[in-house]
């Protein structure tokens, strides 16, 4: 399957149909350009100038305050994907050198302080504490796996010595065919003792082509791998917010992406069958189906969500990532007090890893939520920080979060990730 297509797929329920304004919520809003908080260990910053170079300069600088980037420090920038990105890439550079510059696109971004539906976000981690080492591929379809081991591999060889406590940060190309399998690629390296988290990148809910930064290049079909050393524990953390509405269902027929058959019924009939209310007002199916996804139960006692995107002219239903034959599938539900709920349970699982409150925290959150939670979307983040005892947090929403400590498959929709250090 290459990177734009899919399987059987009904051109009609194809997301390529959202316009990036449907998902801006009445309270996505921020200044040109604002300084968020920092700490000892660094800090966020956000820019929405319609101009790249500006955009990608400000960004950066306003992460970095008044610090002066160190070569070994890092810096992450989450911009929209309608930006020259060519020239927003290139200004983040200068501005963060001689620190490392990786990122991706997004469907929007966030601080603390602001929501970003169309700008860049930028996150400085300082090195001395914690160090960083980073590879970016282009992945090879045919062997996901294989190619995130192989980067996991180089980025974590290029951290250098091993400390106290390491985590792999893991961004991909949001058209990625199975994030199942870049998953599987990353445990490989990481095993079980090493906590995974990140997102696949977006293009404002075009789904025609994402990017990710990092080594100089920007890429289409990119994979980065960020190996996290660190002198002091790192916390990280998975929360949604969801619960089972339906009766379990087992997965008797899929492949790849698409689950063809539940319980010997086809899937969407199934599905529909289970899902216990009207398919929502939008123009595809996959906006139209969002606020009642499939949960996959986890051996930690939870669920691990995905979101349907498409249907196939048999009554398949196609996800962004794999489910297995014999898998047992339930329909979830939520509401914008749970959602917020999930968020901070996200935090608290991530400060569970802490001696105390962190200096600085990443977030991955799904693009999905932005949508569910509306005009409250902005709370998110003020719950996660609060969590985290005021530490500044900021990320982006993604195409898909990766999120593993234990029990769980490491790949998610719907949900939020956190490293907090």
């Amino acid at each position: 399957m290459d990177r734009m297509s899919r399987p059987n797929v009904q051109r009609g329920d194809v997301l390529l149909e959202h316009r990036p304004g449907r998902v801006d919520p009445v309270g996505m809003t921020a200044s040109h350009p604002t300084t968020a908080p920092h700490s000892a260990l660094g800090g966020h910053g956000h820019s929405t100038s319609d101009d790249a170079t500006e955009a990608g300069r400000e960004s950066v600088r306003s992460a970095l305050g008044e610090r002066i980037p160190a070569a070994g420090d890092l810096v992450l920038i989450f911009p929209s994907a309608s930006y020259d990105l060519d020239a927003l890439h290139a200004a983040a550079i200068e501005a963060a050198a001689p620190a490392s510059v990786v990122g991706c696109t997004t469907v929007g971004a966030f601080t603390q302080d602001a929501q970003v539906p169309t700008g860049c976000v930028a996150t400085h981690l300082v090195a001395g504490e914690l160090a960083f080492g980073v590879c970016h591929v282009e992945r090879d379809d045919a062997d996901l796996a294989a190619t995130t081991r192989d980067a996991a591999e180089t980025a974590r060889d290029r951290a250098g010595e091993e400390r106290h406590d390491s985590a792999l940060l893991l961004l991909c190309d949001g058209l990625t065919p199975d994030q199942r399998e870049v998953a599987r690629g990353a445990y490989e390296v990481t095993s079980a003792v090493v906590p995974l988290v990140g997102g696949a990148a977006g293009d404002d809910l075009a789904f025609a082509a994402t990017t990710t930064f990092g080594e100089g290049r920007a890429l289409t079909n990119g994979i980065v791998c960020v190996w996290v050393t660190s002198t002091r524990p790192i916390g990280v953390g998975v929360g949604h917010g969801w619960r089972p509405f339906s009766k379990p269902m087992l997965v008797t027929r899929a492949e790849g992406a698409v689950i063809s058959e539940l319980d010997g019924l086809p899937a969407l009939r199934a599905y529909m069958s289970e899902r216990g209310a009207a398919l929502l007002d939008a123009e595809s199916f996959g906006e139209r189906a969002m606020e009642r996804p499939i949960g996959l139960p986890n051996a930690s006692g939870g669920y691990d969500l995905r979101q349907i995107h498409l249907t196939t002219p048999d009554g398949g239903l196609v996800l962004t990532t794999g489910v297995s034959e014999q898998s047992v599938v339930q329909v979830m539900c939520s509401d914008d007090e749970s959602l917020l709920a999930g968020a901070r349970e996200a935090a608290e699982n991530a400060m569970a890893a802490l001696d105390g409150p962190p200096e600085i925290a990443v977030v991955f959150s799904c693009c999905t939520r932005v949508g569910l939670l509306g005009d409250r979307v902005g709370q998110e983040v003020d719950e996660i920080s609060a969590a985290l005892g005021g530490a500044p947090a900021g990320g982006f929403y993604t195409c898909g979060e990766f999120g593993r400590v234990t029990g769980s498959s490491g790949i998610h929709n719907s949900s939020v990730a956190i490293i907090a250090f």
